[in-house]
């Protein structure tokens, strides 16, 4: 890239504006940092507020202060303000003060905290462009403060867009998928030694809305003979767990590092979560060239709409569509290369497209 097209961009993220209290980092943050790297290979400064209690992890991801203005990057951490609100408005009175302005500034998570930032920043003119990530369903304040500003929203499902255009919004566009896509990939060989069935459940464990307690319904009320040809893996449980049910597998968590290789000895994925915008999961799943098992929440429905899996919500209607896959090793492998095709169609992230279409489109750059 020429050195004329680098441009500076600040980063005020709901996520990384909140405490984190020995929390891992996932989903929304991790794929942040994904874009915050490939932006920076490109050239870009990139400025980014966090709380205090992510020091440690900007650290181990990033490397030391020094290591990380070599590359561009500005790490800016807020006084122990404890909110999203107070941070957020923090982060860009401070970036006015020291900065003064930036070529775009990029809020992530469009969300109530973040409201007196944008209105902050707009009145500010603290970005020669603003615009914002919806992750989530925005509530409607934050609703009314994108149309109001009229600040441009990259939503990650129909879903999520969906809020924002029926209030009125015009400025509303649906991209989204894995950066590090390449890394999901099937396995060189189908066959595996042990000839059981693997079953995976991925995501946040305990944690309810993921649907585990779903999950062991539907592993127990399979067939014992049916059942003892399979293995359900509940990943990632974030402390120690132990399931007293045969045949359940409960794992610690993983690092994001380990899981294309996790799911690569997978044979089914099971997308059970109650709620989900985007479910980065299942696409992972889908990467890998899993059959999956959803229930029929429309960003999993989506997904689906090619054929690369099953949708049911009642634990014996996924139990009936565990052991038709259970039985049948070739429909397990025809429906994941159904949806494999659809997630590397759909659902790759493209950094230089994003720039050109969303960060500095190219009738800006003249």
């Amino acid at each position: 890239m020429d050195s004329t097209d680098a441009r500076t961009v600040l980063i005020i993220e709901a996520g990384f504006l909140k405490s984190r209290h020995g929390k891992p980092v996932h989903g929304v943050e991790l794929f942040r940092f994904y874009l915050i790297e490939q932006l920076l290979d490109r050239g870009h400064s990139i400025t980014v507020y966090f709380d205090p209690a992510w020091r440690r992890t900007v650290r181990d991801r990033f490397g030391s202060k020094d290591q990380r203005t070599a590359r561009g990057l500005t790490c800016r951490f807020t006084p122990p303000l404890f909110g999203t609100v107070s941070n957020a408005t923090h982060a860009v009175l401070h970036a006015k003060v020291v900065d003064r302005a930036f070529d775009v500034v990029i809020f992530g998570n469009v969300c109530r905290g973040l409201i007196p930032a944008i209105r902050i920043a707009e009145i500010l003119r603290l970005g020669n462009r603003m615009l914002g990530f919806a992750h989530r369903r925005a509530v409607p304040a934050a609703v009314r403060t994108a149309v109001r500003s009229q600040l441009p929203i990259i939503a990650v499902s129909e879903f999520v867009a969906g809020r924002f255009r029926d209030n009125g919004h015009t400025d509303v566009s649906v991209y989204y998928g894995l950066p590090n896509a390449d890394v999901f990939h099937p396995p060189e060989t189908q066959c595996k030694d042990d000839g059981l069935v693997h079953f995976c459940l991925l995501g946040r464990l305990p944690n309810i809305s993921k649907g585990m307690p779903k999950a062991l319904e539907a592993f127990q009320l399979l067939p014992e003979d049916v059942r003892e040809r399979a293995r359900l893996h509940l990943v990632a449980f974030i402390e120690s767990t132990k399931i007293d049910i045969p045949g359940v597998i409960a794992h610690n968590w993983v690092d994001s590092g380990n899981v294309p290789v996790l799911l690569r000895d997978m044979d089914v994925m099971l997308a059970l979560s109650s709620n989900e915008t985007f479910s980065q999961a299942i696409v992972q799943g889908m990467l890998t060239g899993l059959p999956i098992i959803a229930t029929s929440l429309p960003v999993y429905v989506e997904k689906l709409d090619t054929n690369g899996g099953f949708v049911a919500d009642e634990p014996a209607a996924i139990a009936e569509h565990m052991a038709t896959l259970i039985r049948d090793d070739g429909l397990r492998v025809q429906m994941g290369a159904i949806g494999r095709k659809a997630a590397l169609e759909r659902y790759v992230w493209d950094t230089d497209e994003f720039i050109d279409r969303f960060l500095f489109p190219r009738q800006s750059r003249s």
